[in-house]
């Protein structure tokens, strides 16, 4: 299941980047995107760009990867929930792989339609931020969820998300199609370990299995 949500992600990505080829100049944009990009430039007001770096930084490994390395400990030594430990961890390297290999192999321009303003490095296409965003921090939710029953980081997760994708767009360092492809990348794999890592009924964390197991052959019984 893991192996075939990895390749249906890579080939998802592929297939937009080959759909979005024959509508027009890879490296210049579409029409459309040249005009949404000349649109949002200046709506907001320029104290807003210091708000939009900070949280575009909440979609980068720069802080997903220590977030994941801390919860995967806490899940891991703690909680004792190895099941959703291995979960995250597996989406984490799943995301952070599939964005430099997509960019690798498309090594599509960054727009220079409006200033750019941040961080930004290598090809545009996919949006890394988008991969890791909606792959990474919506299994954070789901998996806090399992672990404590917290719903409160699923109403935190979701506008910050929206908020990332677009910073990326009004700082003028994606395409709006590299953040599309970065949703849809990141879109398949998160439903495919959703769907390889899903909840068993049967599953509790170590101590549950401890209280539930048979008694031993030999046992003292009462």
């Amino acid at each position: 299941m893991l192996a075939a949500g990895y390749s249906f992600a890579f080939l998802a990505g592929m297939a937009f980047a080959r759909w979005l080829h024959s509508y027009g100049d890879w490296h210049d944009g579409l029409r459309w995107e040249r005009d949404f990009l000349r649109r949002i430039d200046g709506t907001l007001p320029r104290w807003c760009d210091g708000i939009l770096l900070v949280i575009s930084w909440l979609g980068t490994n720069i802080s997903l990867l220590p977030v994941t390395i801390i919860t995967v400990l806490w899940l891991t030594l703690r909680e004792k929930r190895y099941h959703e430990a291995v979960y995250l961890a597996v989406v984490q390297v799943g995301s952070n792989s599939l964005n430099p290999a997509l960019k690798f192999l498309y090594e599509r321009s960054r727009p220079n339609i409006i200033p750019k303003r941040g961080w930004y490095d290598w090809a545009a296409y996919p949006s890394g931020h988008a991969i890791a965003s909606v792959a990474v921090l919506v299994t954070l939710a789901i998996v806090l969820h399992r672990a404590k029953g917290w719903r409160w980081p699923a109403y935190l997760i979701v506008p910050l998300l929206i908020v990332s994708l677009y910073s990326r767009l009004y700082l003028g360092v994606h395409w709006p199609t590299d953040v599309i492809g970065g949703v849809l990348i990141g879109g398949v794999w998160l439903a495919f370990t959703y769907f390889a890592f899903r909840e068993n009924p049967r599953r509790g964390n170590g101590a549950d299995r401890e209280t539930d197991s048979p008694s031993r052959p030999g046992s003292l019984q009462k």
